[in-house]
């Protein structure tokens, strides 16, 4: 069921897999954690280009255990898409790692384990980018002393160790104030008035701020299912978020009318935006488009660079903060105004520990989430 590698020349598979993550060096702490999975890349011993994914091992493991096919391809879809890049990474660096030392794969002991595990703290990697690691191992599905990985007594305690030594931190010391965005959104023309590039950047960005929403969650916005209130508009998601859990809904979104300013109003600018975009759609359901031809709906990426391309022009400094920061400077904001349940679940955070160990402020008044973010420019 487990290759091993240091017969990389007898298993077609191992030997493209490690013909892929020969790029990848584990000791190099300043490359980002991420790649993509499926790639084409040159076989160190054949001399041909082999598209290679590294879920196709775990396929494998599973296939090899006589599970029905139509049941694997199912519970490959237990791993998002984003959970899966993330594994990549470390089922290539742990692949490279054996073959360097020649472990068997079949014969993984848990000393093999924490050295893997230690080679990557060594190289300066956090808390929680090991513990990826740690699923991403326990992914494979192999035992340690009848243990799966994360689960094995010794590897949960190295584990501790780690956060112990290197606790998790914020990534940002401080916030920007989104005062200096609403500003400037309130400056720009009527939405009647702006280019079609401009008003979809005013949008993605009254939502996130609003929303406190991930890019992801822009991303899958959909026109399908919209209903329109007289004060409000609700929009349904295409799929589901980071957030989703069985047993729980995948969740909406209602985008409430600002009364006070329809310049910073979410509401007025989302008619305008399905108003000028109707005729361009061409099928096309999902909220955000291209203002450009095709008008293709667009990437996370792409959502990415609007939101930071407003920030920029806002006077934020997009080299220290980055599209992410929206949502702990939203919610930072209004953290004073509003009850820490509403914030978690606009944010879409299950509990209030992430919250609170930013953003642990006394709430003085209850008030909504939008309007306390919106009433914060006047």
């Amino acid at each position: 069921m487990y290759y091993d590698t240091s017969t990389v020349a007898n298993s077609e598979l191992v030997e493209q897999f490690l013909g892929t993550i020969d790029r990848y060096s584990v000791s190099d702490s300043s490359r980002k954690d991420y790649t993509d999975d499926s790639q084409y890349v040159q076989s160190t011993s054949f001399g041909r280009q082999t598209p290679v994914s590294c879920f196709s091992i775990i396929r494998k493991s599973f296939e090899d255990r006589q599970i029905p096919k139509r049941a694997v391809d199912i519970m490959l879809a237990s791993w998002k898409p984003s959970t899966q890049k993330q594994y990549s990474v470390y089922i290539r660096r742990w692949f490279l790692f054996c073959s360097k030392r020649e472990i068997n794969t079949l014969q993984v002991t848990v000393n093999d384990v924490l050295d893997f595990l230690t080679q990557l703290f060594d190289s300066g990697l956090s808390y929680d980018t090991i513990n990826i690691a740690r699923s991403a191992l326990s992914s494979l599905g192999f035992l340690l002393d009848g243990f799966v990985v994360g689960q094995h007594p010794l590897i949960k305690r190295f584990l501790n160790g780690v956060f112990n030594l290197r606790p998790s931190k914020a990534r940002y010391k401080d916030v920007w104030d989104v005062n200096i965005v609403l500003k400037y959104l309130k400056n720009l023309p009527d939405v009647r008035l702006l280019t079609l590039k401009n008003l979809t950047l005013k949008l993605a960005m009254l939502i996130a701020l609003t929303q406190a929403s991930r890019v992801q969650s822009l991303k899958l916005l959909t026109l399908e299912g919209l209903r329109q209130g007289h004060n409000s508009i609700v929009l349904q998601y295409s799929n589901s978020l980071k957030q989703c859990k069985p047993g729980r809904r995948v969740p909406y979104v209602e985008l409430k009318e600002y009364f006070p300013d329809k310049n910073i109003c979410v509401v007025h600018t989302l008619r305008e935006y399905i108003k000028r975009t109707e005729p361009l759609r061409k099928g096309e359901h999902l909220l955000f488009i291209s203002y450009l031809k095709p008008y293709h709906a667009v990437t996370a990426s792409t959502i990415s660079r609007w939101l930071k391309t407003v920030m920029h022009l806002a006077g934020i400094d997009i080299n220290v903060y980055k599209a992410h920061s929206i949502r702990g400077a939203s919610t930072s904001k209004v953290s004073q105004f509003v009850p820490i349940k509403e914030i978690l679940s606009v944010a879409g955070w299950n509990n209030a520990t992430t919250f609170n160990r930013f953003y642990n402020r006394d709430i003085q008044q209850q008030r909504s989430f939008s309007d306390s973010l919106l009433d914060s420019s006047q």
